[in-house]
Order: structure tokens, then C-alpha cells, then sequence
């Protein structure tokens, strides 16, 4: 902290202090972040991003205070990182949102879980594989690091191939390295295999953004985001990039949407979950018989389509 007297002369403006804050929390240094924020708070009381930083690292001081005093170094990791969710929390209750910050803290706490990780002995990471893959692919995401992010994940998901959580973290990546038709491809089947299991507070592409943005907008929310991702992304034309489904697959996927066709008539309170995931099950099926220009098959699935949602139905055909 030696330093801090002369930086102290020469940030003399809200916005200095502040940039220097940040800077501090790029660098895991959250008591050089608290100096700077405290200075640019004298420079200028009513800044609003620099009260809104403020909110956030007491927000984070009172979080990393309770990390479990464990020397379980995946535990600690994992507390840092499912804090994150917390976090998202408390700015969708705060109102305020500025990108820079919110990047910045992200970058800080996911900063400290790599941290923990990379700490695991090697003899405990041999035996984690892919999901210690998964978040070390997570965390080198979230600092900046996608090339290494991109290692990790391509390596879990060659462990763990029908693994939502691992191929929604790979197409973000995939995504955030310009590489636009394998992301789609990986978001599509991941939100096939298990919208649950995907972890949609950790996504950051501006291509999976933009959609849970426009959902929440219709006034989904909580876990009924991820389940209507792959709809909406589909009638949207975002989730363009398909494959060809064997016989094998269509008939699997078809006797699984007969079941939810059941439990939704047996259990209409469920029908928030299994509504859109059948409608996702009936895009593919469509896919598939349109592929083997099968009309008949075709009109009976679209027809199931209509009858759950008209304005679903209006907007595939168009």
C-alpha cells in the first residue's frame, strides 16, 4: 500500500479515483479499491456510478466475509462463484446497471475463485476432470482469458459430451471468440438436453444476452427464462444452426414429448416448465420431418404446435 499517498496526489477527480478503483479490483486488491472509491466519494458525493461502485464492494466485502473457513479449496471457489448469482440479485433490486462496474466485478470475484481452484493439488484436480474443467473454463471466461477458457471447456465437453451446463459455457465461449455457428449449434443443443442445468447468470456473449434480455422483457423470469430460451431463439431465427437428426434420435425425442404431453394435461400447474419445453421438442421433431418432407407428419406437429400456442405457432411459420 505504499504507493497509495502518491496516487492519492494525483487522482484528484471523481472519475481518476474511480478508474484507479478499478484497476485495483482487476488485481484482487479490494482494500486499495475501497482507498480510491473513498477519495472519489470527497471529489464528488453525488457520482452516481461512483455510489453505485460503492454499493457493490460493500456488497462484495460482506460476501467474502463469510466464506467458509475450510481448507476445501473447490468449496471456496465454488462459494465465490455462486455468489455472483446473489450479486445479480442485488443489482436488479438497486436499479442501477453501469457495464463497466458490473464488468470489473465480475472479472474481481471470478478472479478470486481461479484463484482457489488453481490451488487444488494436482492429485485432487486429476480427480474432478471435467467439472474442475468446467470452472476453470468459467473463471478464465469471466477475467478475459478465452483463449484458456476455451482449453478448459473443450476439454470437459469431450468428458462429459450431453453435459447442458459444460457445452452452454462452451458455445458462450465459442461465442465471445467470434465463432457466431458453433456457438449457435452448442446453445441449441444445450438448452435441448436441459435448460435447468445451464447456469444463465454466468453466460456473457452479447448473442445469449440479448435473447434472456428480450425474454425477461415478456415478463418471464426465475427459472422459466431458461426454458423459454431455445423457443424464443428459435421463432427469433437465433438458433439456426441444426443438425440432422438420426431415426433413432426423432423417435426418442417423440416419445419423450408424448410424456410431457401427459404430465402437462395431468399437471396444469407445471404447465410454465413444460410448455415451452415441449414446444422445443415439437421445433425439432418439425425440423427433422421437414428434412424428410414428410407433410403429413409435418401438419400434425404443427397443428400440436397451434394448439398450445397461438402466437408461438403465428411466429415459426411466418
Amino acid at each position: 500500500m505504499a504507493h497509495l499517498p502518491r496516487l492519492k496526489e494525483e487522482a484528484t477527480t471523481a472519475e481518476e479515483n474511480l478508474d484507479l478503483a478499478y484497476e485495483s479490483l482487476k488485481n484482487a486488491d479490494m482494500q486499495s479499491a475501497d482507498f480510491f472509491l473513498e477519495n472519489a466519494l470527497k471529489a464528488d458525493f453525488e457520482h452516481p456510478e461512483v455510489l453505485f461502485a460503492m454499493k457493490c464492494l460493500h456488497f462484495w466485502k460482506d460476501l467474502i466475509s463469510q466464506m467458509p473457513e475450510t481448507g476445501n479449496l473447490l468449496e471456496r471457489g465454488d462459494f465465490l462463484c455462486s455468489s455472483w448469482k446473489k450479486f445479480m440479485l442485488f443489482l436488479s433490486h438497486i436499479g442501477d446497471s453501469f457495464d463497466t462496474a458490473r464488468y470489473v466485478y465480475r472479472r474481481f470475484i471470478f478472479g478470486l475463485a481461479l484463484d482457489q481452484y488453481l490451488a487444488i493439488p494436482d492429485e485432487e484436480k486429476d480427480s474432478l476432470g471435467p467439472l474442475l474443467d468446467l470452472r476453470l473454463g468459467r473463471a478464465r471466461k469471466a477475467t478475459g482469458d478465452i483463449e484458456t477458457a476455451l482449453i478448459h471447456l473443450e476439454r470437459a465437453a469431450q468428458g462429459r459430451r450431453n453435459d447442458a451446463s459444460i457445452l452452454a459455457e462452451l458455445a458462450d465461449v465459442y461465442a465471445m471468440s467470434g465463432e457466431a455457428r458453433l456457438s449457435k449449434a452448442l446453445f441449441r443443443e444445450a438448452f435441448f438436453i436441459d435448460p435447468q442445468a445451464i447456469e444463465i447468470d454466468f453466460l456473457e456473449s452479447e448473442l445469449i444476452f440479448k435473447i434472456i434480455e428480450n425474454i425477461k422483457e415478456l415478463g418471464y423470469s426465475g427459472d422459466d427464462i431458461a426454458e423459454w430460451i431455445p423457443v424464443y431463439a428459435e421463432i427469433w431465427g437465433v438458433f439456426n444452426i441444426k443438425r440432422e437428426l438420426s431415426s433413432a434420435e426423432f423417435n426418442r425425442i417423440s416419445a419423450s414429448a408424448r410424456q410431457l404431453e401427459i404430465q402437462l394435461r395431468e399437471s396444469l400447474q407445471q404447465g410454465s416448465s413444460l410448455v415451452p419445453r415441449l414446444l422445443n421438442k415439437y421445433f425439432w421433431m418439425a425440423d427433422h420431418l421437414k428434412a424428410r418432407e414428410d407433410a403429413k407428419e409435418l401438419h400434425s406437429v404443427l397443428l400440436k404446435i397451434k394448439i398450445i400456442d397461438q402466437s408461438i405457432y403465428e411466429s415459426y411459420i411466418e
